[in-house]
Order: structure tokens, then C-alpha cells, then sequence
């Protein structure tokens, strides 16, 4: 996946928080499931992050960094629609910690 798909925030600790960009949110539509790697899960770069199923698309998402996922958003497995928003606070999906 391309850049375009990803918003990363890399904090002063070298966690890296990953979510949807607004183009991203537009092509897929309405969020209806989503399914995210497990706390402790250790990446490499294009390793399978998400699977997101919307009404404009089912898409598997590849991560663009390498690190030990550290957090995911619970709020999204429970409430999918939230990654519909344009808030980073809501639409993240995981952290990553090298």
C-alpha cells in the first residue's frame, strides 16, 4: 500500500501511531469491520496490519514501518464506523514501538 493510505504520528518515545488518511476514509466509505494484529505482534515493513471492510471496499492493509504493536484502537473492533472519522484521535488503528 502507498503512503497515501497512511497518516503516521511518531512520538518523542519512538512509538509510531498509524491511522487512515482522509483520502483512505473517502474510498472506503462507511467502516463496517476491522480486524487488527494482537498487543505484542512484532511487524517487519509489509506485514499485514489491518483488514478493513467498508461499502466501497474490503481492503488488507500492509504496515510501513517495522516494530512491536504496542496499542491498538479496541474502540475500532468494537465500533468500526469510528475509523469513518476524521479525528486522529479516533481513527488510528495501531502503535508500533521499534
Amino acid at each position: 500500500m502507498s503512503e497515501k493510505w497512511y497518516w503516521t504520528v511518531e512520538g518523542a518515545d519512538g512509538r509510531v501511531r498509524i491511522g487512515l488518511t482522509d483520502q483512505t476514509r473517502t474510498e472506503l466509505g462507511d467502516v463496517s469491520f476491522v480486524d487488527l494484529p494482537k498487543i505484542g505482534t512484532v511487524l517487519a515493513i509489509g506485514d499485514a496490519l489491518a483488514s478493513i471492510e467498508a461499502t466501497k471496499a474490503v481492503l488488507d492493509f500492509d504496515t510501513p514501518f517495522a516494530g512491536t504493536v504496542v496499542a491498538v484502537n479496541t474502540v475500532a473492533i468494537d465500533k468500526p464506523s469510528i475509523l469513518s472519522n476524521s479525528s486522529q484521535d479516533d481513527n488510528w488503528l495501531v502503535v508500533l514501538k521499534n
